[in-house]
C-alpha cells in the first residue's frame, strides 16, 4: 500500500471518527498537550476567546476546541508548513484560519486573548526573539501559554535512553536545546513585562514506557503502543501548579501560563 493511499485513508478516518481515531493512532503526548491547551481556553476570563496558536503543526487543539464552540471566538494557527490544514478542518464550526509563517521572521497578527506556543521554542536558536514576539501578540487582558521539554526530565532520561537528550548544532527541525527550567522562564517573563500565573507539568513517564514510546513511528506500531500503555490516569497527562521538586524530572514538559504585569493594580499597557 502506497504512502499516499495510507494518508488518504488516514485523513478519511480522521474526518469520520474524529477524536476517537486520533487518540488511538497518534502520539499520546500530542493529545495531552491539546487537552492542556483546551483547559486554558475553557477557563479563560473572556466569554469568547480569540486564539493565536504559534507553531500549530497539525492543528490538533482545534479538534478539542470543537467541543466548546461557544467559548471560542476565533482561532488562527501559524507555522512554517500548514498545507492541508484548511481542508482537514473545512467542516469546523469554529471561525478559523491557517497561515504559513517563518517563525524566525518578523510577524504581527494583532492582539489575542490567548497566545499559545506548545513544544516549539526548543526548536529555534533565537528563542528569546520568539518569546518577545509571543508577548507582543497578547492583548492587555490576555494570556500567554507556553510548553517546552523540562530540562531536568530530559537530562535524567538521557542517561538511560540513548539519544533522548540529543540536541542539534543547527536549526534543522530537531531540538537545538534540551529544554527549559522554571528559572529560565522567570527570566524571560521578567524581561518582557510578563508575570507567571501558573507553572504546570505535562506527560509523566516512567523509564519503561518512555523507552518504548521514543522514536516510535507508524500508525500500526502506535496503535500497539497506545493499547499497551493506555495512559488512563489523568495526572499522567498534566497537572496544574504541581510541585517542581516532584514534577520537574518526572514530567516530560513544563507549561507556563502568563499575563502582562500589573502596575499599581491595573493591567500594564501594551508596549
Amino acid at each position: 500500500m502506497t504512502s499516499a493511499l495510507v494518508q488518504t485513508i488516514d485523513h478519511a478516518l480522521m474526518g469520520l471518527c474524529g477524536l476517537g481515531y486520533f487518540r488511538i493512532t497518534r502520539d499520546s503526548t500530542i493529545a495531552e498537550r491539546a487537552q492542556y491547551f483546551a483547559h486554558y481556553v475553557r477557563t479563560a476570563p473572556q466569554p469568547q476567546v480569540s486564539i493565536l496558536d504559534v507553531g500549530c503543526g497539525s492543528g490538533a487543539p482545534l479538534m478539542w476546541l470543537e467541543q466548546m464552540p461557544d467559548k471560542v471566538g476565533s482561532y488562527l494557527g501559524i507555522d512554517r508548513d500548514v498545507m492541508g490544514q484548511e481542508r482537514r478542518f473545512e467542516n469546523s464550526t469554529i471561525p478559523h484560519a491557517f497561515r504559513t509563517v517563518d517563525l524566525d521572521a518578523s510577524w504581527d497578527f494583532g492582539r489575542f486573548d490567548l497566545v499559545a506556543c506548545l513544544e516549539v521554542m526548543e526548536h529555534l536558536v533565537d528563542d528569546r526573539s520568539l518569546f518577545a514576539k509571543l508577548c507582543s501578540q497578547v492583548a492587555p487582558h490576555g494570556r500567554l501559554l507556553i510548553s517546552t521539554p523540562s530540562s531536568p526530565f530530559v537530562a535524567r532520561m538521557g542517561k538511560v535512553i540513548p539519544g533522548f537528550d540529543r540536541v542539534s548544532p543547527t536549526q534543522d527541525g530537531d531540538h537545538v536545546r534540551m529544554g527549559y527550567t522554571i528559572d529560565e522562564f522567570r527570566a524571560m517573563a521578567d524581561a518582557n513585562g510578563m508575570e507567571i500565573l501558573s507553572v504546570d507539568w505535562l506527560s509523566r513517564f516512567d523509564t519503561e514506557e518512555l523507552r518504548c514510546s521514543f522514536n516510535m513511528l507508524g500508525i500500526t506500531r502506535r496503535l500497539w503502543h497506545n493499547w499497551r500503555y493506555p495512559r488512563d490516569n489523568a495526572n499522567d497527562a498534566w497537572v496544574i501548579g504541581g510541585d517542581p521538586a516532584i514534577c520537574a524530572d518526572t514530567y516530560w514538559s513544563i507549561g507556563v501560563y502568563m499575563r502582562k504585569k500589573t502596575v499599581n493594580g491595573a493591567q500594564a499597557p501594551e508596549g
